[in-house]
C-alpha cells in the first residue's frame, strides 16, 4: 500500500468507529537517513526525553510525529525490548526482579525467557510514530486506543476475515512493550491494557484499551467494519435495548423448532442491510 492509502484507511477507521484519537502508525528505523521529514526528535531538538507512553500520548492527542532513538527514551523497557541496549548478567539479575512477582527467581526467569524482545536479526536504532491519517511513511504496525465496545467491533472484523480467535497474553505492566513487540515479531493482532505509566504520565483514561495490528491488516479491518455496518451490525448501528421474546434471525427459530423449543417472530432485516456471508 502507498502512504496515501494508509492515510485514507486511517481516516476511515476513525469514522467507522467514531474514534476519539487517530490510530498510531509505527515504523522501525535502522539508519538516520530513514527518519521521515518533519518528525520531532526530543533529545536532538530540545534536549528532552520521553517515555514511550508519553510519546504515544502526544501523537494521539496533539497529532505530533515523533522519532525516538536510544538517547530520546526515559523508560528502560522499550530500550530493552527493541534491542536498543544490551543486557549483561548483572542486568538480568537486577532488572529481573522488577515485574511485580512474589517469587524473585520466577521474575528473573520471566525476563530471561518470556519477556517480549524484538526478534529481528538486524536491530533498529529506534522508531518513528505519527497519526495514521497523516503519517508520511509506510508503518510496520498500527495501534488504536479505544473503548472495549470499539475493540469488540475490531475483533469481529478480524474474525470475519480470518475465522480465528485472538490468542492473548495479558500483562498489567509494560504496555508499550506488549502492544508493539509481539506484533512486530509476527503476531497479526494484540490487545493490551494500559499500564500504570500510561495512566499516570500518558493520560490514558480508565476505559481505554490498546489494539495493535500488523500494518497490512488495516485493509481487512476496515473492510470487515464496513461489512458489519452494511449488515446493520457495526459499531454505530448497535443500540442498547432489552425486549423480551425479541425477534430473531430465521435460523434461530429453525434450530429451536428442531430442539422442540418455542419459536417466535422472525427478525426482519433493516432496509438496505446486506448479508455478511453469501449463501
Amino acid at each position: 500500500m502507498t502512504v496515501k492509502e494508509f492515510n485514507e484507511l486511517g481516516t476511515e477507521l476513525e469514522q467507522l468507529l467514531i474514534l476519539r484519537y487517530s490510530p498510531i502508525a509505527l515504523k522501525l528505523i535502522y539508519d538516520e537517513s530513514e527518519i521521515p521529514e518533519g518528525t520531532w526528535r526530543p533529545n536532538k531538538d530540545n534536549g528532552d526525553h520521553l517515555a514511550m507512553c508519553q510519546a504515544y500520548a502526544l501523537v494521539r492527542r496533539n497529532r505530533k510525529a515523533i522519532t525516538l532513538l536510544k538517547e530520546d527514551h526515559w523508560c528502560v523497557w522499550p530500550l530493552v525490548s527493541f534491542g536498543l541496549v544490551d543486557l549483561d548478567e548483572d542486568d538480568y539479575e537486577y532488572m529481573g526482579t522488577k515485574f511485580f512477582m512474589k517469587d524473585g527467581e520466577r521474575s528473573k526467569k520471566y525476563l530471561r525467557e518470556e519477556y517480549p524482545m524484538l526478534a529481528a536479526e538486524k536491530k533498529p536504532i529506534g522508531f518513528t510514530i505519527a497519526p495514521l491519517r497523516s503519517c508520511n511513511f509506510e508503518p510496520d504496525i498500527i495501534t488504536v486506543y479505544c473503548r472495549p465496545a470499539q475493540i469488540r467491533s475490531i475483533q469481529m472484523a478480524a474474525k470475519f476475515h480470518s475465522g480465528e480467535m485472538l490468542h492473548l497474553h495479558l500483562d498489567p505492566v509494560d504496555s508499550c512493550v506488549h502492544s508493539s513487540i509481539p506484533v512486530l515479531n509476527g503476531q497479526d493482532y494484540n490487545i493490551t491494557f494500559p499500564d500504570p505509566g500510561e495512566y499516570e504520565r500518558g493520560f490514558t483514561d480508565e476505559d481505554e484499551v490498546m489494539f495493535t495490528m500488523k500494518a497490512e491488516k488495516v485493509t481487512e479491518i476496515v473492510s470487515g467494519l464496513k461489512i458489519l455496518a452494511g449488515a446493520n451490525f457495526g459499531y454505530q448501528q448497535l443500540q442498547m435495548d432489552m425486549p423480551l421474546n425479541f425477534p430473531r434471525p430465521e435460523f434461530y427459530n429453525n434450530m429451536f423448532e428442531k430442539w422442540n423449543l418455542d419459536t417466535g417472530v422472525e427478525w426482519k432485516k433493516h432496509e438496505g442491510a446486506k448479508p455478511m456471508v453469501e449463501e
